[in-house]
Formats: structure tokens, sequence, C-alpha cells
């Protein structure tokens, strides 16, 4: 489980400034919001910082000034164009000594490259007048406004519209940014909904249709006819901010263990509403929380969720399984029990001369369908199954079933599957 960290995570913008390179004047401060919150006393003893030399342009770079934190993303433009052949700018936004910032880099970043694109398009800032002058001072003031106030801010800028929001800073996630869970589902909470449902970029509310805990992120992408590369981007944001999830692909094949907040369900009759409303098959007849329950408690000893239903028949007691186990996995009741398949050279799990006679090279291919098979068909190596990827990872990435791939697996006696 990934922890946020919320220590001097909502560090108040004190003031933005867009400081140039004048040819003639030097370092100097286009604008900024609020007005003269950095005098020109101030300015003069930091100057030589905002705008650094070349090895430093395109980074963040700190600055302490007077008791206040100043961070900025200068860039350089080369163009012949330019009285110096060189236009320099940094967007700075300005803090507490103290302030974790971590979260307003993205924000400053993304400003910062957007008024380089006007100015490659317009020569916005180059040949500022009034005009672009009273444009620029809105900008400002909208997003100090709105980002000390809720935390994000949809600039509009004539017909541009550019999303920005303050990402919360995580202890380790680097999980989420080494891990591929492309093979995964996501789903969304119900804070997506309640806090931030007009408030979204345009490519996160093309998907957000086709999010429903049961498509993993391959369909999704291939739903909404976006790429997949954007789509991780997008719903590793949202995981990010806390408002979504990741959980395994519904198959009955997968395995499910209860988990000690499954008590809450027994005693919360705030959460045994919320289960009724979400597990029950039909809005008419409603499930009764004690099949839910039970059926919870069921997962144990290795059991799958198809050997459940066969022996608990859901649908007689109006359960939907699909939605009780979603229902399940977000609230913590449940978790998922991992198959992780393993090549290995001696099976002390059959017998010696069972062992003996099975074929031993490491090479050997399992077919992914039972058709026939050509030369150039994908096929699934024990150089594979290392112990480190799920069997749903493997299925998703040669795209082979769940069912198929054990079944071939439970007839190589070089190959054993750990649950985790």
């Amino acid at each position: 489980m990934i922890k946020k960290m919320t220590n001097n995570d909502d560090a108040e913008i004190k003031c933005i400034f867009l400081c140039e390179f004048h040819s003639t004047v030097g370092t100097k401060i286009i604008d900024q919001s609020p007005k003269n919150f950095i005098t020109k006393e101030d300015f003069d003893k930091i100057s030589n910082y905002v705008i650094p030399k070349v090895q430093l342009q395109r980074c963040f770079i700190s600055i302490s000034l007077n008791n206040l934190k100043i961070l900025g993303f200068p860039i350089r433009i080369d163009n012949k164009s330019y009285v110096r052949n060189a236009f320099y700018f940094n967007l700075c936004f300005v803090f507490d000594p103290m302030s974790r910032t971590f979260g307003h880099e993205p924000i400053i970043r993304k400003c910062a490259e957007y008024l380089l694109s006007l100015e490659l398009s317009s020569k916005f800032l180059s040949q500022l007048d009034d005009s672009k002058a009273r444009r620029l001072e809105n900008m400002l003031d909208e997003i100090r406004i709105q980002i000390n106030l809720k935390r994000h801010c949809m600039l509009k800028d004539g017909a541009s519209i550019l999303p920005l929001c303050i990402v919360p800073y995580y202890g380790d996630c680097d999980q989420i940014e080494n891990t591929e869970f492309a093979h995964k589902a996501p789903v969304l909470l119900d804070c997506f909904y309640e806090d931030y449902k007009f408030e979204w970029d345009l490519t996160t509310r093309r998907i957000v249709p086709y999010i429903n805990g049961f498509r993993h992120i391959d369909k999704i992408a291939m739903s909404a006819d976006v790429s997949v590369t954007i789509v991780v981007q997008c719903v590793r944001h949202l995981i990010l901010l806390g408002v979504a999830i990741l959980v395994p692909v519904f198959q009955y094949s997968n395995i499910y263990r209860p988990t000690p907040k499954l008590n809450i369900l027994a005693k919360s009759p705030e959460v045994q509403k919320r289960a009724i409303e979400r597990c029950s098959k039909s809005e008419i007849k409603k499930a009764k929380i004690r099949d839910i329950l039970l059926l919870f408690a069921s997962m144990t000893h290795g059991a799958t969720l198809g050997e459940l239903c066969v022996r608990f028949n859901p649908a007689k007691h109006n359960i939907d399984e699909r939605k009780t186990v979603l229902f399940g996995l977000i609230e913590q009741l449940i978790r998922p029990i991992y198959k992780y398949p393993v090549a290995v050279s001696k099976n002390l799990f059959v017998g010696y001369e069972d062992l003996k006679t099975s074929i031993t090279n490491n090479s050997f291919c399992i077919p992914i369908s039972n058709k026939k098979q050509s030369v150039d068909n994908v096929k699934i190596t024990r150089n594979a199954f290392t112990g480190l990827k799920t069997l749903d990872e493997i299925c998703m990435k040669t795209a082979c079933g769940a069912r198929q791939l054990e079944e071939q697996l439970s007839c190589d006696k070089h190959v054993i599957i750990l649950l985790k």
C-alpha cells in the first residue's frame, strides 16, 4: 500500500513571477502576482540565479531569499531572430522556506512549457504589448488563487484549457513508476465523483466511461481509441491522487482470501447498507447481508471463485459475484491471491521416475493455443516462469487464457505454481 505523506503538502503559493533576460537591461521581472511582492532590491540579489547558465536550463532550481523559497524552471530558446540569438525566461513560484514543493513541480513545468509554446507561436513574451500583458496577468492570478484554494485549476486561456493539479508526495511512489500494471483493471472510488467530477483533462474524461473495475488497461485503451502509454499515465495519475485503485481482472479461476477488515462488514450498518446496494443482482429483490458475509468468509483454503460459485450458487441468493468481488476489493474486505509460475530443475512434488522421464530441456515451449501452431506463433517458454511475474501478467503479454495456461502447466512436471 502506498502511503501519502501529508506533512507540509498544503504549501501556499505566496507569489508567482515571470522574469526574462533582456538584451540591454539584463534580468528583469515581466509580471508577478500579487503585484510588488518581490521588490527590485530583493530581485537584484537573485537575478544571476533565476536565469542560470546553459547547463541548468530546463532543470528545477530552488533559491532562498529573505525567509522565502523560490522554485523555478528556466527555459532558453535558441533562435537567430532574437538579439543575442537566444531568449531566456523563468516562471517562479514563491513559498514559505520550509514548504514541501514536490507536488508543485509538475504545475511549474507545465506552465513554463505552455508559455514556451506561446512564445514559439506568437512571440508572446519577447514582444509583450498591453493586451498580452493583461492576458499574462490574468493567467498568473488565476493559477495562484485556484491552486491555493482548491489544489487544482483548469486554466482557461482563450481557446486553450490547461489542467493543473498538485500531485501529493508519496514516500514509495517508485512502486507505481516501476511496476507494469497493464494487466490489471482500474476502478474509480467514490471520491472521484464527489470531488473531481468536472475538473479532469480531456484524455482522462475520454477513458473514464470505460473504467469499471473489469476492463484491464489494454482493453480500455482499445475501447477509448487512446494510446496505451497515455492511458497508463492517466491511470497512474488517478492512483497517486487517491481516486482510483487497481484490482486483478475478474476471472473465475482467481483466488481470494478474507482480511481482518471483514469484521467491519459484520458490525457496521453503513458498510452493510453499501454492500447490499452494490452486491445485489437485482434492485427489486435485494441480497441479504448474511449471504454476502458468508460468501466472503468462504474464500479460504485456496478455493477458486468458480468453485465457490458452484458450491454457494450466488444467483440463488440474489448476489452478483462480479460486483461482490469488486466491492470486497475496494473495501479491502478480501485480498487477491496471486499465482506465480516457477520453473524448477527438480520438482519435489513428483516421483523420481516421473521426473526422469519428463522433458528437461529448459527451452521447452508451451503452445498458447490448441489449434495448429505455425513457426511464427508466439509460445511461452519455461524461461518466462521466474517467480517474479504473476500468471495474469504472463497471460496478458502472450494473449493466452489463464485457464488454458494453467492446464498446460499442470502437465509440465518442471513448473510449480506458488500462491501468494
